[in-house]
């Protein structure tokens, strides 16, 4: 199964959840605190000066990147393909974009610099969802194997490196660096190829417990307690390394909760009626979160306070915008 398909899958388990589904054994759904609501208005972020997102849309027919300035204005096309390209990340200095690409015979990465130029080709045997490591050294990504494993090259396409071993019945996908580059948050779905029993949870895995040489097992990953009912995913790392955003659904609906590194004090982000959320990611000072939702019927990006402040819609574009990602 490839890594879209993957992804499809936690799709599907999504739009066949009811708000009855039941957790793990032993391991029933957490109750979910009252968010703090105390309005917190949001810096300037007119023109450069707030940074760029990049994000994918297919506004023009098949998924492309793009980036944008911080209050949506100024969106700029970085590719041209006639396949899809998804799951932008930026380099840790800004200067280049990592992303996936499906191209019918399966998903692999490319990097490109920031205005789109200089592509290359860093992966030829699977790959997608790539991460960036902090000191912009090292890229993580999950790929089919048989089921879905992490994997980590250099930036250069160079040394592959397996990281989990996991086998057929658990994908492992999603990873994200911890700020100080020493672990992975990642998601972990067990029973990915049954919709009705698939379960994800989000895990931790420590680069040090990996033994030279040899890939992680399931004993190297280290489960955060589960939020919401069968489907957690999306976990992205605050700057300040104090915080993990992810997606969940609770009571049938899909929003942006925040953790503790060691997955306590959830907190829901995304509290308004009509806004929900789906691929949350940081501000470079962790004070905000992007994010794509869909309550007018396609995906748009929105930025919101971390608290869930003040929700504003930097999209419009009757076409999806989706996996938002914020230039360091």
């Amino acid at each position: 199964m490839t890594t879209r398909r993957i992804a499809l899958v936690v799709a599907l388990i999504v739009l066949t959840l009811g708000s009855s589904c039941a957790g793990p054994v032993g391991q029933p759904p957490t109750a979910m605190p009252e968010p703090t609501r105390t309005p917190t208005p949001l810096p300037p972020l007119s023109g450069s000066g707030g940074g760029r997102i990049a994000f994918a849309t297919n506004r023009d027919g098949n998924y492309e990147i793009y980036a944008m300035n911080a209050d949506g204005t100024d969106p700029r096309r970085l590719t041209y393909n006639p396949y899809e390209d998804r799951d932008p990340v930026w380099s840790p200095d800004g200067t280049q974009i990592v992303f996936s690409t499906f191209h019918g015979a399966g998903t692999d990465i490319y990097v490109m610099d920031a205005d789109g130029s200089n592509l290359q080709r860093l992966t030829t045997k699977g790959g997608g969802e790539p991460a960036w490591s902090p000191d912009g050294q090292s890229i993580a990504y999950s790929r089919n194997e048989p089921g879905s494993d992490l994997f980590v090259i250099n930036a250069d396409g160079s040394e592959e490196r397996q990281l989990t071993d996991t086998g057929r019945d658990i994908a492992v996908f999603n990873p994200d660096w911890s700020p100080d580059g020493t672990r992975l948050v990642c998601l972990v779905v067990s029973n990915p190829l049954s919709v009705k029993d698939a379960v994800s949870t989000l895990h931790v895995l420590n680069l040090a417990d990996i033994a030279p040489g040899e890939p992680a097992g399931m004993a190297d990953l280290r489960p955060l307690p589960r939020v919401g009912e069968r489907v957690n995913d999306g976990p992205v790392w605050s700057p300040q390394g104090t915080a993990i955003a992810f997606s969940t659904v609770v009571d049938g609906r899909r929003d942006i909760y925040t953790v503790d590194p060691d997955g306590a004090d959830p907190r829901l982000v995304t509290w308004s009626e009509t806004v929900n959320g789906f691929h949350p990611n940081w501000s470079p000072d962790g004070t905000h979160l992007i994010f794509q939702s869909s309550p007018f019927g396609h995906w748009d990006i929105y930025i919101t306070g971390a608290d869930g402040s003040d929700p504003q819609r930097l999209t419009t574009h009757e076409a999806n915008d989706t996996d938002p990602d914020w230039t360091p």
